[in-house]
Protein backbone atom coordinates (compact mmCIF):
# COMPACT_ATOMS: atom_id res chain seq x y z
CA UNK A 1 0.00 0.00 0.00
CA UNK A 2 3.48 2.32 0.33
CA UNK A 3 5.26 3.71 -2.79
CA UNK A 4 8.59 2.33 -4.02
CA UNK A 5 11.66 3.81 -3.13
CA UNK A 6 14.58 4.10 -5.13
CA UNK A 7 17.53 1.97 -4.40
CA UNK A 8 19.72 5.59 -3.45
CA UNK A 9 17.24 6.05 -0.73
CA UNK A 10 17.02 2.50 0.32
CA UNK A 11 20.83 2.62 0.74
CA UNK A 12 20.62 5.95 2.99
CA UNK A 13 17.97 4.64 5.13
CA UNK A 14 20.10 1.18 6.14
CA UNK A 15 23.07 3.29 6.16
CA UNK A 16 21.16 5.66 9.21
CA UNK A 17 19.23 2.47 10.87
CA UNK A 18 22.47 0.39 11.23
CA UNK A 19 23.95 3.22 12.94
CA UNK A 20 21.25 3.77 15.29
CA UNK A 21 21.12 0.18 15.90
CA UNK A 22 24.78 0.32 16.77
CA UNK A 23 24.26 2.97 19.29
CA UNK A 24 21.35 1.43 21.04
CA UNK A 25 23.19 -1.91 20.54
CA UNK A 26 26.13 -0.38 22.80
CA UNK A 27 24.08 1.63 25.08
CA UNK A 28 25.41 4.66 23.87
CA UNK A 29 21.91 5.79 23.36
CA UNK A 30 20.52 5.96 26.30
CA UNK A 31 23.57 6.16 28.79
CA UNK A 32 25.02 9.00 27.14
CA UNK A 33 21.64 11.51 26.73
CA UNK A 34 20.97 10.15 30.00
CA UNK A 35 23.48 10.86 32.07
CA UNK A 36 23.64 14.47 30.36
CA UNK A 37 20.17 15.14 31.57
CA UNK A 38 20.80 13.58 35.39
CA UNK A 39 23.45 16.29 35.25
CA UNK A 40 20.90 18.93 34.88
CA UNK A 41 18.54 19.53 37.68
CA UNK A 42 14.73 18.82 37.11
CA UNK A 43 15.09 17.01 33.53
CA UNK A 44 16.38 13.87 34.62
CA UNK A 45 12.83 12.47 36.01
CA UNK A 46 12.33 9.98 38.96
CA UNK A 47 15.17 7.70 39.61
CA UNK A 48 17.51 8.64 36.34
CA UNK A 49 19.77 5.45 36.65
CA UNK A 50 16.82 3.02 36.70
CA UNK A 51 15.10 4.54 33.65
CA UNK A 52 17.93 4.58 31.72
CA UNK A 53 19.04 0.96 32.19
CA UNK A 54 15.30 0.36 31.58
CA UNK A 55 15.56 2.23 28.30
CA UNK A 56 18.83 0.47 27.70
CA UNK A 57 17.08 -3.03 27.68
CA UNK A 58 14.15 -1.97 25.55
CA UNK A 59 16.15 -0.50 23.21
CA UNK A 60 18.41 -3.25 22.66
CA UNK A 61 15.66 -5.37 22.21
CA UNK A 62 13.97 -3.52 19.54
CA UNK A 63 16.95 -3.35 17.78
CA UNK A 64 16.89 -7.29 17.59
CA UNK A 65 13.36 -7.33 16.38
CA UNK A 66 13.88 -4.30 13.94
CA UNK A 67 13.66 -7.44 10.58
CA UNK A 68 10.40 -7.51 11.95
CA UNK A 69 9.85 -4.29 10.54
CA UNK A 70 9.83 -5.86 6.94
CA UNK A 71 6.42 -7.53 8.57
CA UNK A 72 2.86 -6.67 9.07
CA UNK A 73 2.19 -5.77 13.15
CA UNK A 74 0.07 -8.10 14.98
CA UNK A 75 -3.76 -6.81 14.48
CA UNK A 76 -3.16 -6.16 10.75
CA UNK A 77 -5.83 -8.23 10.61
CA UNK A 78 -8.34 -7.44 12.90
CA UNK A 79 -11.77 -6.00 12.60
CA UNK A 80 -12.36 -3.23 15.53
CA UNK A 81 -13.93 -0.22 14.97
CA UNK A 82 -11.49 1.63 12.40
CA UNK A 83 -7.86 1.58 11.19
CA UNK A 84 -5.05 2.45 13.92
CA UNK A 85 -2.14 4.16 12.01
CA UNK A 86 1.63 3.67 13.85
CA UNK A 87 4.37 6.31 13.01
CA UNK A 88 7.65 5.55 13.87
CA UNK A 89 9.99 8.19 15.12
CA UNK A 90 13.71 9.01 13.63
CA UNK A 91 15.48 6.44 12.00
CA UNK A 92 13.14 3.49 13.44
CA UNK A 93 10.56 1.66 11.77
CA UNK A 94 7.39 -0.10 12.10
CA UNK A 95 8.98 -3.01 14.54
CA UNK A 96 9.23 -0.59 17.21
CA UNK A 97 5.40 -0.94 17.57
CA UNK A 98 5.92 -4.39 18.45
CA UNK A 99 5.04 -4.40 21.80
CA UNK A 100 1.98 -1.56 21.51
CA UNK A 101 0.52 -3.20 18.74
CA UNK A 102 0.35 -7.06 20.12
CA UNK A 103 -1.29 -5.59 22.72
CA UNK A 104 -4.00 -2.96 21.29
CA UNK A 105 -4.67 -6.58 19.19
CA UNK A 106 -5.40 -8.05 22.38
CA UNK A 107 -7.96 -5.11 23.11
CA UNK A 108 -9.99 -5.73 19.73
CA UNK A 109 -8.36 -2.60 17.67
CA UNK A 110 -7.38 -2.65 14.44
CA UNK A 111 -6.61 -3.29 11.87
CA UNK A 112 -3.02 -1.92 13.17
CA UNK A 113 -0.81 -0.87 10.08
CA UNK A 114 2.38 1.09 10.18
CA UNK A 115 3.55 3.68 8.36
CA UNK A 116 7.30 4.21 7.01
CA UNK A 117 8.33 7.09 5.78
CA UNK A 118 11.72 8.88 5.24
CA UNK A 119 13.01 10.45 8.56
CA UNK A 120 16.03 12.83 7.23
CA UNK A 121 13.28 14.59 4.81
CA UNK A 122 11.12 17.34 5.52
CA UNK A 123 8.12 16.92 8.13
CA UNK A 124 5.58 18.17 5.36
CA UNK A 125 6.91 15.88 2.83
CA UNK A 126 5.84 12.92 5.11
CA UNK A 127 3.08 14.50 6.24
CA UNK A 128 1.57 14.43 2.61
CA UNK A 129 2.60 10.81 2.37
CA UNK A 130 0.61 10.25 5.23
CA UNK A 131 -2.49 11.89 3.60
CA UNK A 132 -1.90 9.56 0.83
CA UNK A 133 -1.72 6.40 3.03
CA UNK A 134 -5.06 7.17 5.39
CA UNK A 135 -6.76 7.47 1.81
CA UNK A 136 -5.81 4.21 0.85
CA UNK A 137 -6.76 2.69 3.96
CA UNK A 138 -9.55 4.44 4.47
CA UNK A 139 -10.83 3.60 0.87
CA UNK A 140 -9.32 -0.42 1.26
CA UNK A 141 -11.30 -0.94 4.97
CA UNK A 142 -14.21 1.60 4.31
CA UNK A 143 -13.79 3.55 7.48
CA UNK A 144 -14.50 7.09 7.89
CA UNK A 145 -11.67 7.96 10.03
CA UNK A 146 -8.89 6.30 11.68
CA UNK A 147 -6.99 6.56 14.65
CA UNK A 148 -2.95 7.62 14.66
CA UNK A 149 -0.18 6.60 17.09
CA UNK A 150 2.69 8.80 16.45
CA UNK A 151 6.22 8.32 18.00
CA UNK A 152 8.70 11.06 18.46
CA UNK A 153 9.25 12.43 14.73
CA UNK A 154 5.97 10.19 13.96
CA UNK A 155 3.96 11.96 16.43
CA UNK A 156 5.34 15.69 15.16
CA UNK A 157 4.63 14.35 11.12
CA UNK A 158 1.17 13.44 12.36
CA UNK A 159 -0.05 16.69 14.13
CA UNK A 160 1.17 18.52 10.85
CA UNK A 161 -1.32 16.34 8.60
CA UNK A 162 -4.16 17.39 10.82
CA UNK A 163 -3.04 20.61 11.74
CA UNK A 164 -1.85 21.98 8.29
CA UNK A 165 -2.03 19.27 5.80
CA UNK A 166 -5.96 18.64 5.63
CA UNK A 167 -6.26 15.74 7.97
CA UNK A 168 -8.65 17.47 10.37
CA UNK A 169 -11.41 14.98 10.41
CA UNK A 170 -9.37 11.98 8.34
CA UNK A 171 -8.34 11.44 11.99
CA UNK A 172 -10.85 10.71 14.77
CA UNK A 173 -7.71 10.62 17.53
CA UNK A 174 -3.94 11.72 17.15
CA UNK A 175 -2.10 10.06 20.23
CA UNK A 176 1.39 11.22 20.61
CA UNK A 177 4.00 9.40 22.20
CA UNK A 178 7.25 11.39 23.04
CA UNK A 179 7.08 13.74 20.73
CA UNK A 180 9.14 17.05 20.47
CA UNK A 181 5.93 19.32 19.72
CA UNK A 182 8.02 22.15 21.08
CA UNK A 183 11.37 21.22 20.03
CA UNK A 184 14.23 19.80 21.86
CA UNK A 185 17.99 20.54 21.74
CA UNK A 186 19.25 16.85 20.89
CA UNK A 187 17.52 17.49 17.52
CA UNK A 188 20.75 19.41 16.18
CA UNK A 189 23.14 16.52 16.53
CA UNK A 190 20.68 14.60 13.86
CA UNK A 191 21.75 14.70 10.05
CA UNK A 192 18.82 15.35 7.84
CA UNK A 193 16.25 18.04 7.49
CA UNK A 194 15.16 17.08 11.07
CA UNK A 195 18.02 18.47 12.65
CA UNK A 196 16.81 21.57 12.01
CA UNK A 197 13.15 21.30 11.87
CA UNK A 198 12.79 19.88 15.32
CA UNK A 199 15.30 21.96 16.73
CA UNK A 200 13.50 24.91 19.81
CA UNK A 201 12.36 27.52 17.98
CA UNK A 202 12.66 26.38 14.34
CA UNK A 203 10.41 28.31 11.70
CA UNK A 204 8.11 24.58 11.79
CA UNK A 205 7.32 24.20 15.04
CA UNK A 206 6.59 27.94 14.98
CA UNK A 207 3.89 27.80 12.51
CA UNK A 208 2.15 24.57 13.94
CA UNK A 209 1.92 26.54 17.37
CA UNK A 210 0.38 29.59 15.74
CA UNK A 211 -1.97 27.36 13.47
CA UNK A 212 -5.36 27.35 14.86
CA UNK A 213 -5.83 23.45 16.36
CA UNK A 214 -8.04 21.37 14.95
CA UNK A 215 -11.29 20.64 15.37
CA UNK A 216 -12.41 17.54 14.60
CA UNK A 217 -9.33 15.32 15.36
CA UNK A 218 -8.60 14.98 19.45
CA UNK A 219 -5.14 15.16 20.04
CA UNK A 220 -3.63 13.23 23.10
CA UNK A 221 0.26 14.19 24.15
CA UNK A 222 2.08 11.43 25.96
CA UNK A 223 5.13 12.58 27.64
CA UNK A 224 7.70 11.94 30.34
CA UNK A 225 10.21 13.95 32.71
CA UNK A 226 12.64 11.05 32.44
CA UNK A 227 13.09 11.15 28.79
CA UNK A 228 16.69 12.14 27.80
CA UNK A 229 15.74 12.71 23.97
CA UNK A 230 12.14 14.95 24.48
CA UNK A 231 11.92 15.54 28.44
CA UNK A 232 8.26 16.02 29.23
CA UNK A 233 8.56 18.48 31.55
CA UNK A 234 10.13 20.98 29.16
CA UNK A 235 7.42 20.52 26.75
CA UNK A 236 4.31 22.95 26.79
CA UNK A 237 0.73 21.37 26.28
CA UNK A 238 -0.87 21.88 23.37
CA UNK A 239 -3.85 24.09 22.54
CA UNK A 240 -7.02 21.99 22.71
CA UNK A 241 -5.15 18.46 23.65
CA UNK A 242 -5.38 16.55 26.28
CA UNK A 243 -1.50 15.88 28.45
CA UNK A 244 -0.11 12.66 30.47
CA UNK A 245 2.92 13.53 31.94
CA UNK A 246 5.07 10.15 33.18
CA UNK A 247 8.18 10.63 35.51
CA UNK A 248 9.61 7.29 35.38
CA UNK A 249 9.75 6.44 31.51
CA UNK A 250 12.65 6.69 28.96
CA UNK A 251 12.23 7.98 25.50
CA UNK A 252 11.74 4.35 23.90
CA UNK A 253 10.58 2.49 26.77
CA UNK A 254 6.82 4.61 26.20
CA UNK A 255 6.71 2.15 23.21
CA UNK A 256 7.02 -0.83 25.58
CA UNK A 257 4.83 0.18 28.94
CA UNK A 258 1.78 -1.81 30.17
CA UNK A 259 0.74 1.94 31.92
CA UNK A 260 1.41 3.87 28.25
CA UNK A 261 -0.67 0.77 26.72
CA UNK A 262 -3.80 0.79 28.87
CA UNK A 263 -4.13 5.11 28.49
CA UNK A 264 -3.78 4.76 24.86
CA UNK A 265 -6.59 1.67 24.67
CA UNK A 266 -9.00 3.64 27.13
CA UNK A 267 -8.90 6.74 24.34
CA UNK A 268 -9.07 4.57 21.44
CA UNK A 269 -12.45 2.55 22.78
CA UNK A 270 -13.86 5.97 24.12
CA UNK A 271 -15.47 8.92 22.12
CA UNK A 272 -13.78 12.05 22.06
CA UNK A 273 -14.26 14.49 24.67
CA UNK A 274 -12.65 17.79 22.87
CA UNK A 275 -12.03 19.08 26.59
CA UNK A 276 -7.96 19.53 27.05
CA UNK A 277 -7.00 17.88 30.26
CA UNK A 278 -3.98 17.34 31.77
CA UNK A 279 -2.74 14.18 33.69
CA UNK A 280 0.00 13.13 36.12
CA UNK A 281 0.99 9.62 36.13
Amino acid sequence: MQRRHSVRHLLWRGGVAAVSQAMMVTGLYPLVPHAVRAIAKGDAGVRPLRAALTEWGISAALSVARPAGFFQLPGWKNRGPRPVIVLHGYAMNRANFVPLAYRLARAGLGPIMGFEYWTLGRTAAAARQLGWFVDQVRAATGAEDVDVIGHSMGGVVARYYVTLAGGDGHVRRLITLGSPHGGTDVSGLGVGHPGRELVIGSKLLTRLTAAPPPSRTQITTIWSRADALVPGGRQKPLAGAETILYDDLGHVALLGSRRVARDIIERLTTEPAHQPRSTPR
